[in-house]
Formats: C-alpha cells, structure tokens, sequence
C-alpha cells in the first residue's frame, strides 16, 4: 500500500514522501529553486545496489494519474499544461518560439529524454557519466520507476535526481515535472475519495487472489 505524507519545510515550500514497501520516494522543492525526487531504500547505505525499481498502481489512483499525466505530456511532447493535445505548432507560436531553430532545438531535448517509450532523465547535477538518474516506463494499470545509482561529493551514493529550472538539459521539459509537483498540492490526507478506476483496480486484485 502506498502512503503520501505532506507537509512544508522551513521555506514553507510542500514535501511529499512516497512511503512504499521497501524504501520512501520523495518529491521536494529545494533552496536552490530547483525541484529533487529521492529514493532512500530501507537497506543500510553501505548496501545500496545499482538501482532500485518500485511501482505506482492504480491502488492510489490520485498519484497513478499524476505521473500518468507526467508521461503523457512528455510522450506527447507537451511540457506546458496549457498545451492542447496535437496542437504543437500553435503551442510554439503562443510562447513566442515558433521558429525552425527553437523546433529542433526542443525535439533534440525529446529525443534525448523519451527513449524507446521511457522517460529517462539525467540528473543536471552532474555529467552523464557521473549523474544519477530516474526512467518512468508505463506498464499495464502501473508505472515502473527507478532510480540509477550516481555519486556525491566524496564518493557517497545517492539516488537523488535534480530538474533545474534554469540551464535544465531537458528544457524545456522540467516544466512538466514542475506541473506534476504543484499538483500534487492538491491531495488531502485527511480526505481520500476512491476513483471508480481505484475501485475497479482493487477488485482485479481480489479476483487475483482468490
């Protein structure tokens, strides 16, 4: 079962940990403007493998939809929420960037980022060789996510993941991760209504195990 804990650090910025099975998942809004996803596994740190792999169910549909709809704007190379669904071109030209070079220049970033149906992204803390990373690929009623070991300072692991929101390699793509942090804002923990798709996932489950 998968629980999400809110509250606000010190700058009143929102955290969100992800508590799953083996590990916590968190998505926070850092001092440096720049927003992080961390995986701290329950394994001692001396421990740690390569990667850690866990997955986001429709179990708790409100976080499934939120990283559904993450993948779906990339795949669809929409980094901007207002952006209307095969409306690529018109979307460039409202944001004052319709020409050849910005075009390419942003389906260079697409191409780099969404490989063979997932979403792999390098943290822009460190050169790829060096940097940890974070693929999201979709599977049925799921998303896979895991998180590629990378290096910190005086060689500790870590499993932390950077989006600058300026000098990003990906931009303008971290705006999608930024869209799916100020989202998540919305959830409740005091109050949780179940989706119909949460309902339906649950009782596939049932039938699963009996």
């Amino acid at each position: 079962m998968v629980e999400i804990n809110k509250e606000e650090d010190a700058n009143g910025y929102e955290r969100f940990k992800i508590i799953i099975d083996d590990g916590n998942f968190n998505i926070s809004f850092g001092g440096t403007l720049d927003l992080y996803w961390s995986y701290y596994p329950k394994e001692n740190i001396r421990d740690w493998p390569l990667f850690k792999t866990f997955t986001i169910t429709k179990e708790n549909y409100f976080l499934y939809q939120k990283v559904d709809e993450l993948y779906i704007r990339i795949k669809e190379r929409r980094p901007y929420q207002k952006v209307e669904k095969d409306d690529y071109e018109t979307f460039l030209e409202e944001l004052d960037l319709g020409t050849l070079n910005e075009i390419s220049k942003i389906d260079y970033t697409y191409e780099k980022l969404f490989q063979d149906d997932i979403i792999k992204w390098y943290s822009d803390d460190a050169p790829l060789k060096e940097a940890s990373r974070v693929e999201i690929e979709k599977t049925e009623d799921a998303y896979t996510i895991t998180f590629y070991q990378g290096k910190e300072e005086y060689d500790f692991p870590t499993y932390t993941v950077r989006f600058r929101n300026s000098g990003s390699r990906y931009h303008p793509y971290n705006f999608t991760f930024m869209n799916m942090y100020n989202s998540l804002s919305e959830y409740d923990p005091n109050y949780h209504q179940i989706h119909i798709e949460e309902y339906l996932y649950n009782k596939k489950l049932q039938k699963i195990k009996k």
